[in-house]
């Protein structure tokens, strides 16, 4: 392997990998040998450069990494499968289902929700997904049709999975699919796949999502920014902005009596000055005629003995937040539960999966989906 590559992706520069390997064949050569690296460091990371490389090309050798013994690995395997939508790949998705990762398993649920729009691939039961894996053995097609039927699979969706199932899912690789996807939620990238112009692209979109505070900012997977434009940076700003309180909740305010500073030093002052400057209380339990009496010196040296006095910390209540809109929307279709858990996520990470399913969803299986798709360090 080019030991350029490898150091790349071991400084995790996946995109810079994934944009040499489109340069030529001999990086895309070295990235695709990277996923039976001895280091499960290097296999996961070229397993994301992979998306990186907008090659749908790559998914038989891709395919292969689903079955590595490293759980993180596999996670990447399945996240690049799901991103590519190729019918090859469906026998994979159904065995990824089996995996014992959550993680793997939900993304093998999206990749197979873009291709066979239907059921909630990810709560599918044991016994229907042994069934698909095994090719549904000893059982006529209309059977398989009443079958894919029963698990909600859309009439559509069937007619495709039975027409790839006739050729073995041996079906030529669709760069159609991947056009689309990139149109949709473009990916910057720099060659014919997009004809985009990625630099300029890629600073007006970073001086766009400067606008928001950095805590923000840090909250958004690296793989999602790579897919802004200008316009679809700007639509994200102004949601997350709604969901930002206009002004900082100010914090607590000491109110205090009077500061009363140590005196280190004697100063020139004159006896009612010192007097005014003791707390109220200092004044009424020594006595006005006692003070009176007090010289200078005497007073300064009170007044340094005397504890600062504070008046009990006053809550100021937070301005009221913006109503969010998205949440709003997430609220009336899916209740308040699910929609505090799929507001987290970017509407274009949503756009796979459609509502009916979503709506099916129950609050276990929708933490798994939002979990795995947080990007993997």
């Amino acid at each position: 392997m080019s030991s350029k590559i490898r150091s790349f992706l071991l400084d995790f520069e996946t995109d810079e990998v994934g944009k040499l390997a489109r340069k030529n064949e001999k990086n895309k050569a070295a990235l695709i040998k990277a996923f039976t690296d001895t280091s499960d460091i290097v296999r996961e990371r070229a397993l994301i450069a992979a998306i990186d490389l907008a090659d749908p090309e790559v998914v038989t050798d891709v395919s292969k990494a689903l079955t590595d013994d490293v759980q993180d690995v596999r996670i990447a395997a399945a996240q690049a499968l799901a991103f590519y939508q190729q019918p090859r790949t469906i026998p994979v998705l159904f065995r990824g289902l089996q995996d014992e990762s959550t993680w793997v398993r939900s993304h093998c649920a999206v990749g197979l929700s873009r291709l066979l729009n239907g059921p909630l691939w990810a709560r599918l039961s044991k016994e229907d997904i042994e069934k698909l894996v095994e090719n549904f053995p000893e059982m006529a097609e209309e059977d398989i049709s009443r079958f894919l039927a029963n698990i909600k699979m859309k009439d559509p969706a069937i007619q495709k999975f039975m027409n790839w199932r006739s050729k073995d899912f041996d079906i030529e690789i669709d760069v159609t699919a991947l056009v689309e996807e990139l149109e949709s939620a473009p990916i910057l990238l720099t060659d014919d796949v997009a004809a985009v112009d990625a630099p300029k692209a890629t600073g007006e979109v970073e001086d766009i999502l400067s606008e928001l505070p950095d805590e923000i900012l840090a909250t958004l997977p690296p793989e999602d920014i790579k897919r802004l434009t200008p316009d679809t940076a700007r639509e994200l700003v102004q949601k997350l902005k709604v969901s930002i309180p206009s002004a900082t909740p100010k914090k607590k305010k000491a109110v205090k009596v009077r500061k009363v500073k140590k005196v280190k030093k004697k100063k020139a002052t004159t006896k009612d000055t010192l007097i005014e400057k003791l707390p109220a209380e200092v004044r009424a339990e020594i006595g006005e005629d006692t003070l009176s009496s007090l010289s200078e010196d005497e007073l300064e040296a009170l007044l340094a003995a005397t504890p600062e006095v504070e008046e009990p910390e006053v809550e100021v209540a937070p301005e009221p937040k913006p109503v969010d809109p998205r949440m709003q929307g997430f609220i009336e279709k899916y209740g308040e539960e699910k929609a505090e858990l799929l507001v987290t996520i970017p509407d274009v990470m949503l756009e796979g999966i459609p509502e009916d399913q979503i709506q099916e969803m129950d609050l276990e299986t929708l933490k798994g989906l939002t979990q795995a798709l947080e990007p993997r360090e």
